[in-house]
């Protein structure tokens, strides 16, 4: 965590912000499936600062459509958005799904083969669960209709779709011996006593990166970004943003990583904040590269 500097009153040209990154679950949105007080109102503040304001989330586009569209917070957001940890490109507009990269084929086979049932699968068009207990932990997880969550024995319409990212169920689950050799990411949710494996290299601060570049042609997007986010899975995006914002309650993998850590809500910070002052104010002279990921 930095001190508060001698800083110039104002930030250069170069290191000016031009973009506001936002995790969803533990950042704008809370554990009753609502979004925060003051995040509306907030948002609309940044945008009228000139920011363009990207969400970047670990949910799936199941997950993340089982919320409200119509919410004024979600409707703030640029298109398209960035689900699976950036891993999927959901474009409301358009309404396409891009997936950038998949699990190994491999991986579903060796699960299986191990009797590890209790899974559930995540393509681009749907959630396939190996067992019941595995579809209703992972609907009350992410607030998903269960209806919305196909069991393997009713999931014609999803065979030979990549995997995206494959979530196990069971906090005692040790996956060593069917992950070897397979090129892999993974994530622990003690939250929900689940372990989710993603392709290799999915990381947000990659994916914002990439997306910054492809979608608006600026190939050093992060050094004129600020993040917000709580968990270890934004600890890249914050260390790597000119600004990395960890929210009240972070992880402490995430607030190792961050510029600030906000001792109040969210909404409170966003009703004061200035993006022609925040990174002076914060005495950061980053270049917006990607880190590697610290946390995994």
């Amino acid at each position: 965590m930095k001190s508060e500097p001698e800083a110039p009153s104002a930030p250069s040209e170069r290191r000016r912000l031009r973009y506001a990154v936002f995790d969803l679950d533990g950042t704008v949105l809370g554990p009753s499936q609502r979004f925060l007080p003051g995040v509306a109102e907030g948002l609309h503040r940044l945008r009228a600062q000139g920011l363009r304001l990207l969400l970047v989330t670990g949910r799936s586009v199941g997950s993340f459509r089982s919320l409200d569209p119509s919410a004024p917070e979600l409707r703030a957001f640029d298109d398209p958005l960035l689900l699976s940890n950036g891993n999927v490109l959901w474009d409301r507009g358009a309404g396409s799904v891009t997936v950038s990269r998949a699990l190994p084929a491999e991986l579903a086979a060796r699960l299986a083969s191990a009797d590890v049932a209790d899974t559930v699968t995540e393509t681009a068009s749907g959630l396939i669960a190996g067992s019941r207990r595995a579809a209703l932990a992972y609907a009350r997880a992410y607030g998903v209709r269960r209806e919305d969550i196909v069991t393997r024995a009713l999931a014609a319409d999803h065979r030979g779709e990549d995997a995206v990212a494959v979530t196990v169920f069971g906090a005692e689950a040790d996956l060593t011996e069917q992950l070897t050799g397979l090129p892999h990411d993974l994530d622990r949710i003690s939250a929900f006593g689940a372990l989710v494996v993603r392709p290799e290299h999915t990381c947000k601060a990659a994916a914002v990166h990439e997306h910054v570049r492809r979608r608006y042609g600026e190939s050093h997007g992060l050094s004129a970004t600020v993040a917000f986010g709580d968990a270890r899975n934004d600890a890249c995006l914050l260390g790597s943003a000119a600004l990395g914002v960890a929210v009240q309650g972070a992880d402490q993998v995430a607030v190792r990583h961050s510029d600030e850590l906000l001792s109040g809500p969210l909404g409170e910070y966003l009703a004061r904040f200035v993006a022609d002052r925040a990174i002076a104010a914060a005495g950061i002279d980053r270049d917006g590269r990607v880190l590697r990921c610290p946390h995994r």
